[in-house]
């Protein structure tokens, strides 16, 4: 996939997930994230990853997303985001994630994610959509 022009690569650890049942067989998990201090661009940040699963396929390798988030500048303000897509599973207890949104600081974006779930971490790099 040809990428358009980077605007910030990023990290957040694990704060919490929390699970809640979704219709007869669906379970829809969110998880919370926070930067360890400043990244370049958005400042110190803050989101929310949900995934929706079918427990009569609790080994799915893939499935959908979404993510909400808001980062706090050195300057005082904030910017907030959504983004929607899918995820994949890579092996290793690690996910590969790709989403498309808007945010209020750079308008429409794509994340390019890497989420680890042995380490605790959600990493990845934003680009101008």
């Amino acid at each position: 996939m040809i990428m358009s022009e980077k605007i910030a690569d990023w990290i957040l650890h694990h704060v919490s997930t929390s699970y809640e049942r979704v219709g007869d067989k669906g379970l829809r998990a969110t998880s919370n994230w926070k930067t360890e201090g400043d990244i370049d661009h958005y400042g110190a940040g803050f989101g929310t990853l949900t995934v929706e699963h079918d427990m009569n396929n609790p080994n799915a390798t893939s499935g959908t997303c979404t993510w909400q988030g808001e980062g706090f500048l050195p300057n005082g303000e904030r910017v907030m985001g959504s983004h929607d897509g899918t995820w994949e599973a890579s092996g290793g207890n690690i996910w590969k994630a790709s989403m498309t949104g808007w945010d209020s600081l750079d308008g429409n974006v794509r994340l390019e994610c890497e989420l680890s779930l042995a380490e605790l971490t959600f990493k990845g790099t934003t680009y101008k959509a």
